[in-house]
C-alpha cells in the first residue's frame, strides 16, 4: 500500500509506510511500515556519467547525520537509480533525503525528501 501526501515545504512528502517524492528529476521511494525503514532507492533523470548519490537523515530542517555515503549508480536507459538496505527505525518527523553529483564532482540541483511518521 503506497501512503504518501505532499508537505507544505521543499516537495517533501510523507512516508507512513511506503511512499515516494520527486524533486527537479531526483525522486526517492522509502519503503518500510511506520518508523521502520527497510531501503531506500533513489533515481535521477536524465542519466549523467558516473553519477552518484548520497543518503542523508535531517531532522527540524538539519543535517542529522550521513546514512550512506557516495554510492554508484547503475543506469537503465536515461535514468540513474541505487538502493541501499537500511533496515532501522528513526524519529517521527525525521526526513531521509537524496543528493546526486556527476562525474564532475558537481552536485546536481533537485534534494528530494521523504518525512517518516508514525
Amino acid at each position: 500500500m503506497v501512503l504518501a501526501a505532499l508537505a507544505a515545504l521543499c516537495n517533501t512528502q510523507s512516508a507512513e509506510a511506503t511512499g515516494s517524492a520527486t524533486r527537479l528529476g531526483n525522486r526517492i521511494t522509502v519503503y518500510g511500515d511506520g518508523l521502520h525503514v527497510d531501503s531506500v532507492t533513489t533515481s535521477r533523470t536524465p542519466h549523467r556519467i558516473q553519477a552518484q548519490a548520497f543518503l542523508t537523515l535531517r531532522e527540524h530542517g538539519k543535517w542529522k547525520r550521513n546514512l550512506r555515503g557516495w554510492t554508484s549508480a547503475d543506469t537503465t536507459g536515461d535514468t540513474d537509480h541505487t538502493t541501499w538496505s537500511i533496515n532501522e527505525n528513526f524519529p517521527d518527523g525525521s526526513r531521509l533525503c537524496t543528493e546526486w553529483k556527476d562525474l564532475s564532482g558537481q552536485i546536481l540541483p533537485g534534494m528530494a525528501c521523504m518525512i517518516i511518521h508514525r
